[in-house]
């Protein structure tokens, strides 16, 4: 034979039907051990192999995930895509890569289209300004799984895959306290996202602990088109003496602000960041920030999409919540021996 070779191409040489050989070489149905026999040398004999797309099609699978990142050109993410891609790929799952770049709009388009595709599931971190979520809701009721990465929605009963970010964000506070610092500043996250919501809960925990009196004054919102402004009041009246960040690219912002005015990281003003971004190490001074495990959390999103897939008929949502720890770097005063990068990963693994 030249060319692939079909079933048909089976079923007319040995002048049985397509759906004989079809079971034949699924050994399922009712059919002769003779007949089965015959197919299989057949197939061999014409080097016949099954067509992926028209097997997954027969199983109502197309073996395709989709993954909905804010963008993958940043550290944090490209490291979630780096472990959702490896457990896929062991898997024999192929991933199409989509991103909302922070665009409500573009998201739905992008959840659509997958649904439209047939993907057999779907891992999402959703954008800052998604407040309504039917889009994905449509996904579901279609059948097709969904699962949050970074992210957490409490209008859909969907499994999640999130970092412990309470914890970390008060172990930063009170390392500030404990270093001196009264007059902190938290500099927050979009309003709607979990992880903003976390973060921020953590510091007026991490004050309440420390017997400090949380203010709205040192309370600034990143949405805000003015919060350079009211940093820049804060640091003009010397009301500040240490900043908490919910994302390192803000805390890099607020170390330039810092340093137009004058002001000295640590000695003047502490900083820190979250999410140990490569522009953590790359500052002057380098920055003391919470990092998250990335890869670990794509990984686990990957591992629950996949098992929601096997078990399609479960009603299960899995939660998960995977552990931070802060980093000593420069942007602090220091309270301890630093740890090594190496010394972090082992104790995020222990508290898993």
């Amino acid at each position: 034979m030249r060319g692939r070779v079909k079933i048909t191409d089976i079923a007319t040489e040995l002048g049985v039907s397509p759906s004989t050989v079809s079971r034949a070489l699924s050994n399922g149905g009712r059919i002769s051990q003779q007949t089965r026999q015959a197919v299989l040398d057949l197939a061999e004999k014409w080097g016949y192999k099954p067509n992926p797309f028209a097997v997954n099609l027969l199983k109502k699978q197309s073996r395709n995930i989709g993954l909905i990142l804010p963008e993958f050109t940043h550290h944090y993410f490209s490291k979630v895509l780096d472990g959702v891609n490896r457990v896929v790929n062991e898997h024999g799952y192929h991933l199409f890569i989509n991103t909302h770049e922070g665009d409500y709009h573009k998201e739905v388009k992008a959840v659509n289209m997958l649904n439209n595709m047939r993907v057999d599931g779907i891992i999402a971190s959703y954008a800052r300004g998604t407040s309504d979520f039917n889009h994905f809701l449509d996904a579901i009721e279609d059948n097709v799984p969904v699962v949050f990465v970074d992210r957490m929605c409490e209008d859909l009963d969907t499994s999640y895959v999130v970092t412990d970010d309470f914890p970390g964000s008060v172990e930063s506070v009170r390392h500030l306290v404990n270093t001196g610092c009264q007059k902190i500043v938290h500099i927050a996250g979009p309003e709607n996202l979990s992880t903003s919501f976390n973060r921020l809960t953590g510091y007026k925990e991490g004050l309440k602990q420390e017997g400090v009196l949380v203010q709205d004054k040192y309370i600034l919102k990143s949405e805000d088109p003015n919060w350079k402004e009211s940093l820049e009041f804060l640091i003009a009246e010397n009301d500040v003496d240490a900043i908490t960040c919910f994302t390192d690219y803000l805390a890099f912002e607020a170390v330039e602000i810092l340093k137009r005015y004058g002001k000295s990281v640590p000695n003047d003003v502490s900083v820190v960041g979250f999410a140990d971004e490569p522009v953590a190490t790359y500052m002057t001074p380098a920055l003391t920030t919470v990092v998250q495990p990335a890869e670990a959390m794509g990984r686990r999103a990957a591992e629950l999409l996949l098992w929601h897939i096997e078990n399609p008929d479960s009603p299960e949502v899995h939660s998960e919540c995977l552990p931070t720890a802060m980093i000593e770097r420069g942007s602090t005063l220091q309270t301890r021996p630093q740890r090594s990068f190496d010394e972090l990963i082992s104790v995020l693994k222990s508290a898993s």
